[in-house]
C-alpha cells in the first residue's frame, strides 16, 4: 500500500523549545505525524519507538551538534533522510552537512512552505513513487490550473515526457519549474525510478562536482567515506539540474562530457562508472545569449536543449489563481478545513502582478494565514510586498550612454542596497546566483586575484 503525506513521520530535534513548536505546528498542520524533542539522547531513542521518515535536527545543540547526532543515527538506520536546520548562515556548516550526508541544509528563519516543500521533495527522493509501496506526494507533480497557457504546458509536457531526450525547462523564478520537470518525470518511461534534484546555484565549483558524480574517502578534507553522487542515485530515474545556467565553464566541460558518454568518475578515483539516467535542466536565463556572450558552451546547450518546455508566469494565466490559492491553503492548513478567502481578497490577489510568480504567492498566504489567525482571510490580509527591484531602479538612475558593465554594477550595488545587504534575497530579485552576486561585488572592489572591469564568468 502507497504512503500518502498524511502517513509520513517527522521527527524535530531543537534545542530551542520555541522552534519546536513552530516546526510542529507547520507539519502538522500540512499534513505530517510530528514528534518534537529538545534533548539528543531522546531523538535516539524515539528513532527506535517513533520510526520517522526523516530526522528534522538544529546544527547546534547546546552541548552536542546535529552532526554528532546524524553519526549516530545513521549507525542506527544508514538511510533515514536527515534534514539540518540552523540560526547561524555559515557556508562552512553548510558544506559540511551536505558532504556528511544530509539532504537539506536551511537556515532560520524558515517559511512554511519551504519547510513543507523540503520535507516533501526528501520523502520523494529517498522512496521514489513504485508498485511497492514507496512514499507519495499527491501534489507533488500537479500543474494546477486550467487557464489556455497551462493546457498548453500540459500538452507539452505529455509530448515530451515518453522520449528519452533531455529536456530544457524554460520559466521565471519562482514559475513552477521544478513542478514542471516532477510531472514529466511522472509521466514518464521512469516514472518507477528515482527523482533527483540538484540546485545548482547552491553549490560552490568543489562541491558540485562531489554532490554531481559522489567521492571517494580522503578525497578532500572532510570526506570520511565514500559517497555516491546525484548520477549514481539517479540510476534508471531522472535527474534535475535547477539552474543550469550557473554552473563555471569547467562544470560544463565535466557535464558536457557526461552527457555525451554518460560515464563519470567520482571526485578522487580513476574509475569509470556509468548510470542510465535522463536529465532535465531548468533555468531562467537565457542560454542562447549567454551562448553569444560566451557564458555558456554552444555544444552544451545543444545537448541541453534537446527537448524545450516554456513554463508561463503566473499574470498570463490568472485564470488559475483560484486554484492555486485553494491547493496552497490545504498544503498550509487542514487540509480538509482550508480557510475561506473573502471575495474581496480574492480581488486584491487578482489585481497583483505576482513579480516572483507562485512562489510570491505562497508567500503571501502564508503570512495571511498568520495574520488571519487561523479564520477567514480578508482583504486586510492580504500584503503583496513591493519588489526591491522597484526601488532599487527607481532612486539612482542610470546615467544616459552608460555601458552594460556600469547599468550591471549600478543594478547590483541599488538592490544590495533595497535588500539591505542580504545577498541572497538581492539574488532573487535580480534573478541571478548569490556566487555572482559575491563574484560581481569583488570586482568591484578591485580585490586581489579578480579580474577588473567586463563580465567574467558566472
Amino acid at each position: 500500500m502507497k504512503r500518502t503525506r498524511h502517513e509520513a513521520r517527522v521527527l524535530v530535534l531543537d534545542d530551542e523549545p520555541e522552534a519546536c513548536t513552530i516546526f510542529d505546528m507547520i507539519l502538522r498542520g500540512a499534513g505530517f505525524t510530528v514528534e518534537t524533542t529538545t534533548a539528543p539522547e531522546r531523538a535516539l531513542s524515539c528513532i527506535e519507538r517513533f520510526e520517522p521518515d526523516v530526522l528534522l535536527t538544529d546544527v547546534h545543540l547546546g552541548s552536542s551538534s546535529g552532526y554528532e547526532v546524524m553519526e549516530r543515527v545513521h549507525a542506527m538506520l544508514p538511510a533515514l533522510p536527515v534534514v539540518f536546520v540552523t540560526g547561524q548562515a555559515n557556508v562552512n556548516d553548510a558544506v559540511r552537512a551536505l558532504r556528511a550526508g544530509a539532504d537539506h541544509y536551511l537556515v532560520k528563519p524558515v517559511s512554511g512552505v519551504e519547510l513543507v516543500d523540503v520535507v516533501d521533495r526528501t520523502l520523494a527522493r529517498r522512496n521514489p513513487r513504485g508498485p511497492d509501496g514507496a512514499w507519495v506526494d499527491d501534489d507533488a507533480s500537479a500543474l494546477v490550473g486550467d487557464s489556455a497557457p497551462m493546457r498548453a504546458l500540459r500538452a507539452a509536457v505529455a509530448r515530451v515526457a515518453p522520449r528519452l531526450s533531455t529536456v530544457l525547462v524554460r520559466g521565471e523564478t519562482g514559475s513552477g519549474k521544478e513542478r514542471v520537470a516532477e510531472a514529466i518525470h511522472a509521466a514518464s518511461r521512469r516514472a518507477h525510478g528515482p527523482f533527483v534534484r540538484v540546485h545548482c546555484a547552491a553549490l560552490p565549483e568543489a562541491l558540485l562536482e562531489s554532490e554531481l558524480f559522489g567521492h571517494e574517502r580522503g578525497a578532500f578534507t572532510g570526506a570520511h567515506a565514500r559517497r555516491a553522487g546525484r548520477f549514481e542515485q539517479a540510476h534508471h530515474g531522472t535527474l534535475l539540474l535547477d539552474e543550469i545556467g550557473e554552473i563555471s565553464p569547467l562544470m560544463q566541460v565535466k557535464l558536457l562530457r557526461v552527457l555525451q558518454e554518460h560515464a563519470f568518475e567520482r571526485v578522487g578515483s580513476s574509475e569509470t562508472l556509468r548510470a542510465d539516467v535522463r536529465v532535465i535542466a531548468a533555468t531562467h536565463r537565457d542560454l542562447w545569449a549567454m551562448v553569444h556572450a560566451g557564458t555558456f558552451r554552444e555544444d552544451l546547450y545543444y545537448r541541453l536543449n534537446v527537448l524545450e518546455v516554456e513554463v508561463p508566469p503566473l499574470r498570463e494565466r490568472r485564470d488559475d489563481l483560484a486554484a492555486l490559492v485553494e491547493r496552497t491553503l490545504r498544503r498550509l492548513s487542514a487540509p480538509d478545513a482550508p480557510p475561506r478567502v473573502t471575495p474581496e481578497a480574492m480581488r486584491r490577489l487578482g489585481e497583483h502582478r505576482w513579480p516572483g510568480n507562485v512562489r510570491e504567492l505562497e508567500n503571501v498566504l502564508e503570512r495571511a494565514l498568520v495574520d488571519s489567525d487561523g479564520g477567514d482571510i480578508a482583504a486586510g490580509h492580504i500584503a503583496p510586498q513591493r519588489s526591491p527591484r522597484a526601488s532599487a531602479t527607481s532612486s539612482s538612475p542610470v546615467v544616459p550612454g552608460a555601458t552594460f558593465a556600469e547599468i550591471e554594477q549600478h543594478a547590483i550595488e541599488a538592490t544590495l542596497a533595497a535588500c539591505g545587504g542580504n545577498i541572497t534575497r538581492a539574488a532573487e530579485v535580480l534573478g541571478l546566483s548569490p556566487r555572482t552576486i559575491h563574484y560581481r561585488v569583488r570586482e568591484y572592489r578591485g580585490e586581489p586575484g579578480r579580474r577588473q572591469g567586463g563580465r567574467g564568468h558566472d
